[in-house]
């Protein structure tokens, strides 16, 4: 038996799910399909192609008795059809006049036809001079084999709209019953027509009317003749709607200079590469100049990071200078503090913000991120499916852009870990590609001129702001993240997180200074030796090394060194007093003469009565001393001498 295969959109009419879970069932690899290509049912893109004998019984049967079921309709009406076609004589002028218009179209046709060799490709090409010649008019294969196979089979009177049926004893499709139904039908749920045919006569039954609804092939044609933006719009997501039907913004380019706009975006390599003995993916980090399509900057990753933005941009300034502006995406690895100073797409309260000097404020470049879900905009996306035809594909560990793609080969280079590329080896393979020919390649699109991409860049720079390579290291410094922007001085310095390992920066200044304050850190990714500090105003105070730190298997010798380091920062905080040139009096000096001097301001009493007090029975003593005087002077040499020794 010949094999039967279902589209997308049929199985998921079988199912009663919408076609974007069958799509991702099918990238799972749960539901067996053949990708297809190129143009299919008036679409261009991939599409799948699902057999029928690769589904479950249950939905084999399903189909079966659907299948039965629209074979009886259609010879149900093909029987009413017969019985009640119309002859010419009972055709009006208009409609003798369609007959004939059609009767011209099919002949030249079939004689366009019959001079070609590939019968498909001559179809399309008949198709689209009849479209050019009749503006406004819709034409497709189906229509014009089916117009075809009725005039032969039916005769002339067959080529009229509605194939010459008069159904007045069945019921024909009103506005009222369409406009129920296509209310129902476009809804992003993506319901099946049968659900939707149910839900019509559910509707006209609980308004107490009743109907005969029409056939499920009158719904189908009425459906047909939906505007495809409605459908699209209604019964799809924004992003297809707008990648498919909504008009777009052209740019122009000729009005641009050699590194006015750079556009940044990460491509995924489909290629395994081996790293440390497993197979991975890697990512693409790429700078292009809008004007020329050239490669400024980029960096192979295997993961898209901020680290390997900066890395990509640094790289393409140090080259060809600074841009202009930079034009991005919305991703977390581009919308970071360092880089445009906007932050992770989380907002921040006003008073949470964080505001730091980023890189492009300081090397004067503009930011400006794309639109959500409008990959058009960028433009970068046509490089990327470049470098996937003409690089990627070239791998034997090539993984296709989907799991239909993949090829079998793949899966035994993966399990045998030969012929996998190092990660080391394919970044050099990457920058002798990019630079010897992506970068050197005629180039079609608007603006170009055949041209390659480095000759328009040369002919389009006008100005070119370098960056001093003394400096080019400074200006791409990042600073460490915490949630204020400042890191607190402790015990052991500040420290920074650096792909998961914690590394301690300390010095004796930054310590004896510093302890307890917040400061700003500035690092270099390529180089972690050291950090630069900044105070609260961000003026620039010092570098501070790496802290080297000690394992459990450490020498003692190595432990005494360690301990005689610390034991001389905490000398050098006891010798702090001693630098000081002031020597001031000892304090007890200066209270003991202050003492003094206030004694000689005694204040005088003056008691309004004066009352002896007597103890019964007891003679008056005698205070201990009474009759002494305290020689102050003589006490504070005594006291000076005890202070000395």
């Amino acid at each position: 038996m010949e094999e039967v295969y279902l589209t997308v959109k049929e199985l998921a009419e079988l199912k009663g799910c919408t076609e974007r879970y069958i799509r991702s069932q099918i990238t799972k690899e749960k539901i067996c399909a053949i990708e297809m290509s190129g143009q299919v049912g008036g679409n261009s893109g991939t599409h799948y192609r699902i057999p029928i004998s690769k589904l479950e019984e249950k939905l084999q049967m399903k189909f079966k008795r659907r299948l039965k079921r629209l074979q009886k309709e259609y010879q149900k009406e093909e029987a009413e059809e017969k019985e009640e076609q119309k002859t010419i004589q009972e055709c009006t002028e208009e409609e003798k006049e369609e007959i004939l218009y059609w009767k011209r179209i099919l002949e030249s046709w079939r004689k366009y036809r019959e001079e070609a060799k590939e019968k498909e490709k001559a179809d399309e090409e008949f198709i689209k001079l009849i479209l050019i010649q009749q503006e406004g008019m819709t034409l497709k294969r189906r229509t014009l084999y089916r117009k075809w196979k009725d005039f032969k089979e039916k005769g002339e009177t067959a080529l009229l709209d509605g194939r010459g049926k008069h159904k007045n004893h069945k019921s024909k499709m009103t506005k009222e019953i369409f406009d129920v139904f296509e209310y129902y039908y476009l809804d992003q749920n993506q319901p099946s027509m049968k659900q939707c045919m149910r839900e019509t006569a559910l509707y006209f039954q609980s308004k107490g009317i009743e109907i005969e609804l029409p056939s499920y092939t009158t719904f189908k044609r009425s459906v047909e003749k939906i505007p495809m933006a409605i459908k699209v719009y209604f019964r799809k997501r924004e992003k297809e709607f707008i990648d498919k039907c909504a008009p777009y913004i052209k740019r122009m380019y000729e009005d641009l200079e050699s590194n006015d706009i750079w556009v940044a975006d990460n491509h995924t390599f489909d290629i395994m590469i081996e790293k440390e003995g497993k197979a991975v993916r890697v990512y693409l980090t790429a700078f292009m100049d809008v004007r020329s399509r050239k490669m400024t900057g980029w960096c192979v990753t295997d993961a898209p990071s901020s680290d390997a933005t900066i890395y990509a941009l640094k790289r393409g300034c140090e080259r060809f200078g600074i841009p202009k502006c930079i034009y991005t995406d919305n991703g977390r690895e581009f919308l970071f503090h360092d880089l445009g100073g906007n932050g992770f797409r989380k907002k921040r309260k006003a008073e949470e913000a964080i505001k730091l000097p980023s890189i492009l404020e300081d090397l004067g470049i503009a930011f400006r991120t794309a639109l959500p879900r409008n990959a058009r905009g960028k433009g970068i996306e046509r490089a990327f499916y470049t470098i996937k035809e003409h690089f990627s594909k070239l791998f034997e560990a090539y993984t296709g852009g989907t799991i239909l793609e993949r090829p079998d080969r793949l899966k035994n280079i993966v399990k045998e870990g030969k012929g996998l590329m190092n990660i080391e080896e394919f970044m050099k393979f990457v920058d002798i590609y990019i630079e010897g020919w992506y970068n050197k390649q005629p180039h079609t699109g608007e603006g170009m001129k055949g041209e390659s991409p480095d000759s328009i860049f040369a002919k389009c720079l006008s100005v070119q702001r370098v960056l001093p390579k003394e400096k080019g290291d400074l200006m791409f410094m990042r600073y460490a993240k915490s949630n204020t922007g400042m890191l607190k001085v402790r015990k052991n310095g500040v420290s920074l997180t650096f792909y998961g390992k914690e590394l301690q920066y300390w010095s004796e200044q930054l310590w004896r200074e510093h302890l307890g304050e917040k400061v700003y850190v500035r690092y270099n990714p390529e180089d972690l030796t050291s950090v630069r500090i900044y105070d609260k105003e961000q003026r620039y105070l010092y570098n501070v090394p790496l802290k080297e730190t000690l394992s459990y298997r450490a020498t003692k010798e190595e432990i005494r060194k360690k301990q005689e380091e610390n034991r001389s920062a905490v000398k050098s905080i006891a010798k702090y007093k001693a630098k000081k040139e002031i020597q001031p009096e000892s304090q007890l000096k200066l209270i003991l003469e202050k003492a003094l001097e206030n004694t000689q301001q005694e204040v005088p009493l003056s008691p309004k009565v004066i009352e002896p007090m007597f103890l019964p029975d007891m003679p008056l003593q005698k205070a201990a001393g009474g009759e002494e005087v305290i020689d102050w002077e003589v006490a504070i040499e005594r006291l000076k001498k005890v202070k000395e020794v």
